[in-house]
């Protein structure tokens, strides 16, 4: 499944640490890395407003600048957890939200978003059986066709006979349909129009996309002292937009290879995580540097091009572009269906399906 650029994107060196969402403007750039001579440690980047990149304790982290509440009860969960991956860090951040450490409205925002999880994880996991159910030849119509018991003695049927043509026990089907659930909890499931499950991962796809085009347009229209740099910020977003969508593309297609996928769960289970966690590497410190380049543009005019120019300095570096496009995923390009397009129609039609019976439940 990783193959050319892939390969080498795994392979690079991968950036240090997860972004931290501090409120004051000192800390807008900061990260928090575990080093293994030094323990926790905090990378702050262009803190004195010139490019340099600062490393001290976390520990040390509140003597740097000044900080709001929020920032203190941020820094202190973050020491407590030695969370230090994107995925760790919003966690903590959840997790005081819930508290009511970050004010009522952050408790209530997350509170909401909490529970929609909950009840998407469980609408994930259960189009994903029904999509190997299909994939494995399964008659999903007559299937669902009566709602009263099409979730007991027809569905086992159906699980048991999807597991025998996979060729794994049909207990391991239901565990591991589950581990994929909760994996691709940030990245979400696509549809034909938007998402089944919006995850973050996907959302920030999408919104880094977007900027890189907006970012572009500006560019041609801007004076010569700032389009230069625009141009720059434009090209290295476009990258990363388009290389997140090569990997969001191959988690794609080992949705839609489900059978596949399960059969080889235990080789493909660390690929998946692996390819996961790097994108959320890479994509995690993108809501800062769009931040920066808005703030940028919006500068009194004598200033924008030193504050562009800053902003290019601290670019993250990503692999070179494949030219032989080895062993990868359509991705609709060339006029043909990509891998999340077939997806995306088939779980379309499959929530259909779905919908329909709940329907024929409540009436």
């Amino acid at each position: 499944m990783v193959t050319g650029i892939i390969r080498k994107w795994l392979a690079q060196r991968r950036a240090r640490g997860a972004a931290v969402p501090f409120e004051s403007p000192a800390l807008r750039m900061a990260r928090v890395c575990d080093d293994e001579r030094d323990g926790l440690i905090a990378v702050l980047r262009d803190f004195a407003n010139n490019g340099t990149a600062y490393i001290v304790p976390w520990s040390s982290l509140p003597l740097m600048a000044p900080m709001t509440d929020h920032d203190k009860a941020v820094h202190a969960a973050v020491g407590e957890t030695r969370a230090c991956t994107p995925a760790k860090v919003r966690a903590v951040i959840s997790k005081l939200a819930l508290s009511g450490a970050l004010g009522p409205e952050a408790k209530a925002r997350e509170g909401e978003r909490s529970r929609a999880d909950q009840r998407g994880l469980a609408d994930i996991e259960l189009i994903l059986i029904l999509h190997l159910l299909d994939s494995s030849g399964a008659d999903l119509a007559t299937l669902m066709a009566d709602p009263a018991r099409w979730r007991d003695r027809d569905a086992k049927a159906a699980v048991a006979e999807a597991a025998t043509t996979v060729g794994v026990k049909r207990q391991d089907i239901y565990r591991r349909i589950g581990e994929l659930t909760k994996l691709l909890a940030p990245v979400g499931l696509v549809a034909t129009h938007g998402a089944i499950q919006s995850g973050w991962l996907r959302v920030l796809h999408d919104e880094i996309e977007g900027f890189a085009q907006s970012t572009a347009a500006t560019a041609r229209s801007g004076s010569p002292d700032v389009s230069a740099h625009l141009a720059a910020i434009a090209e290295t977003a476009r990258r990363t937009a388009e290389l997140a969508g090569v990997v969001l593309g191959m988690l794609d297609y080992a949705v839609l290879d489900i059978g596949g996928t399960m059969r080889r769960w235990n080789t493909e289970l660390p690929v998946l995580r692996q390819a996961i966690e790097r994108l959320s590497l890479m994509l995690d410190e993108w809501p800062s540097l769009m931040k920066l380049a808005h703030d940028a543009l919006r500068a009194p005019p004598d200033e924008r091009a030193a504050q562009l120019r800053l902003l290019r300095s601290m670019l993250p570096r990503l692999p070179d572009a494949d030219p032989a496009g080895d062993g990868h995923p359509p991705t609709g390009d060339d006029g043909s269906l990509s891998a999340s397009q077939v997806l995306g129609a088939r779980l379309s039609a499959i929530r259909s399906m779905l919908g329909a019976t709940k329907d024929a439940v409540s009436a």
